[in-house]
């Protein structure tokens, strides 16, 4: 059967134009406006959207529903990522792990995102997150009793360092000793699963979570930053998705750097279990309260 032929009133150029110009002034305007609203607004989608994906896979899953999720979490993110976590006399106890880290010679990398959240540049070479993942393994092999590591609770992939809830790990013991006394005996963070720590595998960045006077060292001297969300309510959401400290710490840039990452992995893991973790050799650490 032979399709129908086309209306050939529709496809004559001077009825096309005939029919704009009977739209009255008012529809005119209203067609114009929607145009130049519409066109910048699905140009401007396509870009943010095509960078949300660029950053990999996160937390979020890596699709539309994802970004969209992500565009109304931005309602509710902090205002400066540099400036410190909140204080309070709640904390115990109220001085950090941390008594000095170095300044971070290089400059702060550009960051970018929400989940994930990554670096966008100084990306480090391979050998160099190889490193900080046998790092970060020497941490639990030298604390077994009391760390473990898994699959990232909150990107839900990657490399994470968790405390031992008994009986998690095979020889885990119950060291209530070591943990702070009072109500703040473990800090909670994701689904209160004790994580400390995750490895990014894109950027070889890190995000953890740390006493405020430790995160606000870390800040200032130019070793990570907060995360958008950390300490923040969303709506919808049951409350703070992140501690207040919850930071990133950027990617080494040279060997020399690992040990230091070492160590404030070593005072996240004091501050969400109030555990000492025993320091492996490789790589110059920091002075901390608890020695190594």
């Amino acid at each position: 059967m032979a399709a129908p032929a086309p209306d050939q009133a529709l496809l004559n150029p001077d009825n096309f134009f005939s029919s704009i110009l009977s739209l009255n002034s008012g529809q005119l305007l209203g067609s114009t406006i929607a145009i130049s609203i519409g066109l910048p607004l699905c140009r401007f989608v396509l870009r943010d959207y095509s960078n949300f994906l660029a950053l990999g896979p996160g937390g979020t899953p890596s699709n539309f529903f994802g970004y969209l999720r992500i565009s109304y979490l931005r309602l509710f993110t902090i205002k400066d990522p540099f400036s410190p976590p909140p204080t309070t006399h709640s904390e115990c106890p109220v001085s950090g792990f941390l008594c000095e880290l170095p300044k971070r010679p290089q400059p702060r990398p550009s960051v970018a995102g929400i989940a994930p959240h990554r670096q966008t540049n100084q990306k480090p070479p391979k050998y160099l997150y190889q490193l900080l993942r046998i790092a970060l393994y020497s941490l639990v092999s030298a604390n077994s009793k009391l760390l473990r590591s898994g699959n990232s609770c909150f990107e839900k992939h990657g490399l994470a360092l968790f405390l031992c809830l008994c009986p998690q790990c095979p020889d885990a013991e119950c060291h209530t000793e070591l943990f702070h006394s009072g109500p703040t005996h473990m800090n909670r963070t994701c689904k209160d699963t004790g994580e400390i720590c995750h490895l990014h595998p894109s950027d070889s960045s890190m995000h953890l979570t740390l006493h405020p006077a430790d995160a606000a060292l870390v800040i200032s001297q130019g070793w990570g930053e907060r995360h958008p969300l950390a300490g923040c309510a969303v709506l919808g959401f049951g409350g703070r998705l992140l501690p207040e400290g919850f930071v990133m710490v950027y990617a080494p840039q040279e060997v020399g750097q690992i040990g230091v990452l070492k160590d404030i992995v070593r005072a996240a893991g004091w501050w969400v279990g109030g555990v000492g973790l025993v320091s492996a050799s490789e790589g110059q650490g920091v002075s901390t309260r608890i020695k190594a």
